[in-house]
């Protein structure tokens, strides 16, 4: 773990360097930077910050990730890593281009579920490529890269108030961007990232005054007053023009929570799920009634989220410290991308640029070379002592005759461990064979029936028979299914047109998948199919 990390946020309005040290008496922060952008959206230099930024944690926000969900059944991490690599080589030729990519899984909500969800973040390396250049720019170097939204949750849960029980929605508005995490006490249910944030009330502003952006932003800090209270006493008339004008746009952000509390009750299957409270960070957690708005929708409590209550600031030079203050809210993300590397315990989803990527399997593929060139060296050493003390035995002994005998019983001794060896890989070989035929059929037969698998089927059985070392039986996948009538639709309609798609899919090519009724159970029809391995072309 480390002692000691930086963070930058490279927001659409301004970027924030932090520096952050854990200590004995908890998290310490170092150093502070902001960096507000100029005219026209021009991002200022992160070397302007004056903070070394080797081995930084850079966030991810916006149209640079992407957040995917998936259900698998329990599994061990290996094979859980390789079902997650299929998925992304699938979607970065999607995708059309590199991508890089983490996962990690979510907290079960249900002690007996059949499946656990994995949270899959990924990112374009060609976003990448331009962060990582910006911070190169500046004399550094990234580690990693981080979504927001749950640098946003590891600094809730870190340094928040956090409480058991509660359902909290986590909210962090930006000019451009919006992330949210959906937590239950320290369980992570849902986290989300959005491409459009403070400035869809800039936008409205705009359309409606015929303004530019600058004059728009301007009404919108000094004018604004989103807090249902003003309604009827607004400050001025203009104040009233332009908050009527930002309504209907305001709700844009209202109604990302609103979905994404819907998609969370989908996902977790959690039909009464209710906000406890929303915590608001990010510039536009600074609007004028912004609180009262979300309160009157969202009908729960809603405050700031300003976790550098509970964290020493006294090491920060006096115009760090000025900044911060000036910059509070902003600074959340990067603060959670900071904890997030100094605290193991937290929720870990790292996505690695490729020069780091490469620059770890070098070291591991050179740790195992090393590793082997010792073994070898240390085998050749005590061959070479061996043969030594026997040739000098058999010159003493026998002289020529025996040297010549001695040295034929060294070449035998290598060729049968020659054979020996080869024996030993060609079993291991056979036996990969052996493994990988059903392995890879069940993955081929699994992929096609969640394709194609209609509402009112449901899967019984799924099993790999046969396969393995000395085959006694053909490998055969088979697959028990059984179905009700659904909107007046026969489950038997539907599993032929289901059979039809799945004989049709590109991904059983070369398979025959047989079918097969089975008795009938609880009112419910049943089938089975067979799929022969054995049958692939």
């Amino acid at each position: 773990m480390a002692t000691k990390a930086t963070a930058v946020d490279l927001g659409s309005h301004s970027s924030k360097v932090l520096v952050a040290q854990a200590g004995k008496h908890g998290i310490k922060v170092l150093r502070f930077a902001g960096l507000p952008h100029g005219e026209g959206g021009n991002s200022v230099p992160l070397r302007q910050a004056g903070i070394p930024l080797a081995g930084s944690i850079v966030g991810l926000a916006g149209r640079d990730m992407t957040l995917r969900y998936s259900q698998v059944p329990p599994t061990p991490d290996w094979q859980l890593r390789n079902l997650m690599e299929l998925e992304i080589q699938d979607l970065a030729q999607q995708s059309g281009g590199a991508l890089s990519a983490d996962f990690n899984l979510l907290p079960s909500q249900d002690a007996e579920a059949t499946v656990d969800t994995v949270l899959l973040a990924l990112a374009k390396d060609e976003a990448l490529d331009r962060l990582q250049g910006e911070v190169r720019a500046a004399g550094g170097a990234v580690a990693a890269f981080v979504p927001n939204c749950t640098a946003l949750y590891n600094a809730y849960l870190k340094c928040g108030p956090v409480e058991a029980d509660s359902v909290a929605c986590l909210v962090h508005i930006g000019h451009q961007t919006m992330d949210l995490a959906i937590v239950k006490g320290t369980d992570l249910l849902f986290a989300r990232n959005l491409g459009s944030g403070a400035k869809v009330l800039d936008d409205a502003l705009a359309a409606s005054f015929n303004v530019g952006e600058r004059k728009a932003e301007a009404l919108k800090k000094d004018l604004l007053d989103l807090d249902p209270q003003s309604r009827g006493r607004y400050a001025s008339g203009q104040a009233e023009k332009v908050t009527l004008a930002a309504t209907s746009a305001a709700g844009s952000i209202s109604a990302a929570i609103q979905s994404s509390l819907a998609f969370c009750k989908s996902q977790t299957k959690l039909a009464d799920l209710r906000l406890d409270r929303v915590l608001l960070s990010g510039g536009g957690a600074r609007l004028r009634g912004i609180r009262g708005f979300l309160r009157e929708v969202l009908r729960c409590p809603v405050e700031l989220f300003d976790p550098f209550a509970n964290l020493d600031l006294s090491a920060l030079p006096p115009a760090d410290a000025e900044q911060l203050a000036a910059m509070r809210h902003e600074a959340v993300v990067a603060l959670g991308l900071a904890v997030g590397r100094l605290d193991d315990t937290l929720y870990s989803l790292e996505i690695l640029p490729e020069a780091v990527r490469k620059a770890q399997r070098f070291k591991q593929r050179t740790v195992w070379n090393v590793l082997a060139g010792v073994l070898v060296a240390a085998a050749v050493f005590l061959q070479y002592q061996h043969g030594q003390k026997k040739a000098s035995a058999a010159e003493l002994a026998r002289g020529k005759l025996n040297r010549a005998v001695a040295q034929a019983n060294s070449i035998h001794a290598e060729a049968q461990d020659l054979i020996d060896k080869n024996k030993e890989q060609r079993s291991v070989v056979e036996h990969l064979a052996a493994t990988a035929l059903p392995l890879q059929g069940m993955l081929r037969v699994q992929r096609a029936v969640q394709q194609h698998l209609p509402a009112q089927v449901w899967i019984e059985k799924f099993e790999v028979q046969g396969g393995g070392g000395v085959q006694k039986k053909k490998p055969a996948v088979v697959v028990e299914a059984a179905g009700k009538e659904l909107n007046g639709v026969t489950p038997s309609r539907v599993w032929l047109e289901f059979m039809q798609k799945l004989r049709t899919d590109p991904g059983m090519a070369g398979l025959n998948p047989v079918m097969k009724e089975l008795p009938k159970t609880d009112g419910a029809e049943r089938w089975s199919v067979t799929v022969d391995l054995m049958e692939v072309k």
